[in-house]
């Protein structure tokens, strides 16, 4: 029986060798793995092409951070110069920054668009800060738009290369890997820079950057089956005092040292090693992508002998030929339904209504984005992202979002030389069908002003404001020498009806009843010291298209504003005859290539008839602060706050704007127009033929500016030809 058993054994043997003898070899597989690194990341594409050249495979692919989608865009299928022409296509600034196109804002809000210092919401009975810059809608449509064409691959096993990326639980404080799902929201984990953009809600948990707990994963794609890694690591392994310069470079060397330990066993574990020299770019330059992947590229090159050396060594192996997938972005989607997820239901079917309920039916992913961006300026949602889920149905088109807090405490500060220094305390909220705002303006010139608007529909509206103001305004004559001082104090209830046609346009038909004081210390024109009602009827129209706020490079402006006053005469209260004022503005801005832009505009104010107006409602021209207590204060180049005092005028203004570098930009104003002024070296006038060469002014000014993360900070100096003397100006901040 041993014999037989021995016989059994031997034969067994045979079999075995003669089988190993006809087995055909396998070569090892080959993983790469990208290291987090913010905008240096830029240098993986330009490290691929590298590798592709000394005709390497790549069976796996993994990264994190800003790795894991350069390693996330591979693995669906993109070439590296397709990732780099993708890169150049991009707007980093609007992207990073979530710099929503100002025609989908809903026009009050562009009228009252401010830049709050500190903003917090209500959440949970409590005022909380916000936990980052940004919300990342426009990261989160980027990274959509990019992995679709491997939509229908939910295991990250079955894409073209296999991937994997890592991200940072923020409950566990544990890396997690993400390996299965959405591929964009995985790699939108893996790269949520801490206090820069969003922690991401997914899969019942909280996620931010990966780099924080293991930023170069060459273990993880170890343990996949890769048999030889590649590394590209961008990591700063030291540093000095005299490199973090600046809180950038801090926050990058914060995360590098959070996972350093990870970090140092991986670069050992690394067969190549690709360590790229970025020059001074941070983590931020995204401006500098060019030159990063070209740098990305000269550190693969250096490794090139090896690379190539690893490829023909494993095509002695086993043969093999390398092919990759040159994928294109998607430009339409077939959608069967629409579906949104982590709202209410009313919310959910007011989201779904902007896609219409015309489906089956293809949609271009620029009108899907469009629709989400619209959707986000009404300001009622946040962490809104869109995925297309595949069914035998057919695709569902699945939009995720969350309520916003619906109360926000903001501050906001601001000094120019007209109104001097201004603090603003701001409250707000909205809910469904209402909105409020109260506004608290601490300083010498203060105001109070609180408003509610119910929303009937969305074309109709009604609204009621209270308003409390006191303001004093130094008066200067042509010699800049201080005549007077204006004092007013305001105290009004508005009650009025809107119409909103469109996004753009805004129509208010309304009554003010008017509390008013008015003194002026020289003149003293009218009971001085007393207040007085002045109620007034008023119709206003707006149509605002501008793209910004503030440096303006397209679109018109048209706010027309005309009042019926109920005051006779200066020392009457009899409301027989009412005085009539209007005032108006048109404006048109104009992009000249891509630093310059030219504004010219229209203005003009007019009493029709032959009533007087009262003294609180009079147009004061003259500064250029942009600040708004009262509506009769117009601004003009190279005239003193309040210089003019008129009741009709027709003047232009022309502004050429050049962003010369980077942040600094500077403006060349020039004004010109009739005015009469009613005012005037102790005289009242009340001029019949007003547009004469005697009243003809001409100012001209020249501004120094810099955008700042506080607001923009300028200078000023200008000249009319009424004024003797040079006016200097001066802004610290956004207005309010």
């Amino acid at each position: 029986m041993k014999r037989f058993l021995a016989i059994i054994a031997i034969i067994l043997l045979a079999f075995t060798a003669a089988a190993q003898d006809t087995v055909v070899p396998s070569r090892p597989k080959v993983g790469v793995v990208l290291s987090g690194g913010g905008a240096k990341g830029f240098a993986h594409i330009g490290a691929l092409r590298v590798i592709e050249e000394a005709g390497l495979p790549v069976d796996y692919i993994a990264g994190t951070s800003m790795g894991s989608i350069i390693g996330g865009l591979y693995a669906v299928g993109y070439d590296p110069d397709m990732m780099q022409k993708l890169t150049t296509q991009q707007n980093w600034n609007s992207v990073l920054k979530d710099e929503l196109p100002r025609k989908y804002f809903p026009l009050e809000k562009r009228l009252n668009d401010r830049h709050y210092i500190l903003s917090m919401p209500y959440i949970d009975g409590k005022f909380k800060m916000n936990r980052s810059i940004t919300d990342g809608v426009y990261i989160n449509m980027l990274l959509t738009r990019l992995t679709l064409p491997a939509y229908k691959q939910r295991n990250f096993e079955e894409l073209p290369v296999p991937f994997l990326c890592i991200g940072t639980d923020m409950i566990t404080a544990d890396p997690v890997e993400f390996r299965s799902g959405s591929l964009s929201q995985s790699i939108r984990s893996s790269m949520s820079i801490p206090l820069l953009f969003e922690p991401v809600e997914y899969d019942h948990s909280l996620f931010c950057d990966g780099g924080l707990t293991n930023n170069f994963p060459v273990r993880n794609v170890r343990e996949r089956g890769a048999d030889i890694i590649i590394g590209v690591d961008l990591e700063i392994v030291e540093s000095d005092m005299n490199t973090l310069d600046n809180s950038l470079k801090v926050l990058e060397r914060l995360i590098s040292i959070s996972s350093q330990e990870e970090s140092n066993k991986a670069r050992k574990e690394c067969d190549i090693l690709i360590t790229p020299d970025i020059g001074k770019a941070n983590m931020m330059s995204f401006d500098s992508f060019d030159t990063i992947i070209k740098c990305g590229e000269a550190g693969a090159r250096e490794k090139f002998p090896e690379l190539k050396k690893l490829a023909d060594s494993l095509q002695s192996i086993a043969p093999f030929e390398v092919k990759r997938n040159h994928v294109q972005p998607v430009d339409s989607i077939y959608v069967t339904e629409v579906f949104v997820e982590g709202v209410d239901k009313y919310d959910a079917d007011n989201i779904k209504s902007e896609f219409g309920d015309d489906f089956p039916r293809m949609f271009s992913v620029d009108e899907v984005e469009t629709i989400i961006i619209k959707i986000y300026s009404q300001e009622y949602y946040s962490n809104i992202w869109y995925e297309l889920i595949f069914t035998p149905e057919g695709n569902i088109l699945k939009i995720h979002c969350k309520a916003k807090a619906t109360h926000t405490l903001s501050l906001g500060a601001h000094y120019d030389n007209n109104y001097g220094m201004g603090v603003l305390l701001n409250i707000s909220g909205k809910s469904r069908y209402a909105a409020y705002s109260a506004d608290f303006n601490l300083s010498e010139n203060y105001y109070i002003k609180a408003g509610l608007t119910y929303r009937h529909n969305k074309v109709f509206r009604i609204g009621a404001e209270a308003y409390v103001m006191n303001l004093e305004l130094d008066w200067y004559n042509n010699s800049n020498q201080l005549i007077s001082i204006l004092k007013y104090r305001q105290n009004s209830l508005d009650f009025n009806f809107q119409i909103v046609p469109s996004l753009n346009q805004h129509i208010t038909i309304g009554a003010l009843a008017n509390y008013v004081l008015f003194e002026n210390k020289i003149y003293l024109l009218g009971e001085t010291g007393k207040y007085k009602f002045m109620p007034n009827f008023y119709f206003h129209y707006i149509l605002n298209t501008e793209d910004k706020m503030d440096f303006v490079q397209r679109g018109w402006n048209v706010d027309l504003l005309g009042k019926c006053i109920l005051y006779d005469g200066v020392f009457s209260t009899k409301y027989s005859k009412p005085a009539v004022s209007v005032q108006g503005i048109v404006r048109r801005s104009f992009m000249i290539g891509n630093e310059h832009s030219f504004k010219l505009s229209a203005c003009g104010t007019l009493r029709p008839g032959d009533k007087t107006l009262p003294e609180p409602y009079i147009f004061l021209v003259g500064g250029q602060s942009k600040m708004k207590y009262i509506d009769n204060i117009i601004s003009f180049t190279g005239l003193n706050f309040v210089n003019v005092v008129v009741e009709s005028s027709a003047f232009a203004k022309t502004s050429w704007l050049w962003n010369f570098y980077r942040k600094f930009y500077t403006v060349v104003d020039c004004d010109f127009g009739y005015f009469a002024e009613l005012f005037g070296d102790n005289k009242i006038y009340y001029t019949e033929n007003w547009i004469t060469p005697d009243n003809f002014v001409i100012g001209a000014g020249l501004t120094l500016g810099v955008n700042t993360v506080l607001g923009p900070v300028e200078l000023e100096l200008s000249k009319s030809n009424i004024n003797t003397d040079m006016i200097f100006f001066i802004n610290l901040g956004f207005w309010f």
